[in-house]
């Protein structure tokens, strides 16, 4: 119940504005959250409806930031699964680089990387070209697990890692249409640790929005994900019919609120 109780109090101060933060020239701040009606992620459902805030602080490409998950296992509420990320990162000239402390609330000490907790840290690198040429939005990012909860049955350190190649495309009326392809280069968990390389993730995201004021802005959207491991000619038709049981094919809608 404190657990509940603690990150409960960081999804409400993370709504609460920053005062005057955009006055201090040279600092980027950014303050929100999400709420969605499913926990999405790299091709798998984590959970029914969430809401996700977010504080992230930058200085010169310099930025820290702080993202938790808030939500149901299902949409029965009966049981929760917290989470609470770390991310600290450097970027220039459309290149971000930096390292992410995933814990999941296992009663294990925070910064516990032996693997004998829940907790992972990711390594990852992203390149966003449409930063550098405005009529190329096309991003890559290369994300591995380094250290934590990452072990093969046998007790290997994986190195799970996952590419996705995304394409932010504009519509009218301030819409955004985002197609996503991701992907597993060896034996890793987005594959139950079998296997070799994998396509395991294929979405489209719609965005909607909306500036109110000079700082404040809303986020409508709708996102659809079909995890493609496993999937072949033979057995496509079933897996389609089954999605609700295997869980390769999920949908869902979100909101967020952010002040900058």
């Amino acid at each position: 119940m404190k657990k509940r109780l603690a990150l409960s109090v960081i999804a409400l101060v993370s709504l609460l504005p920053v005062a005057r933060a955009w006055e201090n020239p040279g600092f980027e701040w950014s303050v929100g959250a999400d709420l969605t009606s499913a926990y999405l992620y790299r091709g798998s459902n984590y959970g029914g409806t969430t809401i996700q805030p977010e504080i992230s602080l930058g200085y010169a490409g310099l930025a820290l930031t702080g993202w938790a998950n808030i939500g149901a296992e299902d949409n029965s509420f009966q049981a929760f699964t917290p989470e609470l990320d770390l991310t600290l990162s450097y970027s220039i000239l459309g290149l971000t680089v930096g390292i992410t402390h995933q814990y999941y609330f296992d009663e294990s000490p925070y910064f516990d990387l032996s693997g004998n907790s829940s907790a992972q840290l990711e390594a990852f690198a992203e390149f966003n070209l449409g930063e550098l040429i405005s009529k190329a939005p096309l991003s890559l990012g290369w994300y591995t697990f380094v250290a934590g909860d990452d072990l093969t049955p046998e007790g290997k350190r994986a190195y799970s890692s996952y590419i996705e190649v995304a394409y932010e495309g504009s519509l009218p009326l301030g819409f955004t249409l985002t197609p996503t392809i991701g992907m597993t280069p060896w034996c890793s968990c987005y594959t139950g640790y079998e296997g070799g390389f994998a396509l395991n993730n294929i979405s489209l995201k719609l965005n909607w929005e909306l500036e109110l004021g000079d700082h404040f802005c809303l986020d409508v959207y709708a996102v659809g994900m079909f995890n493609t491991y496993g999937v072949t000619k033979d057995n496509i038709i079933t897996t389609v019919k089954e999605r609700y049981d295997n869980q390769k094919l999920n949908g869902a809608i979100g909101i967020g609120l952010w002040l900058y």
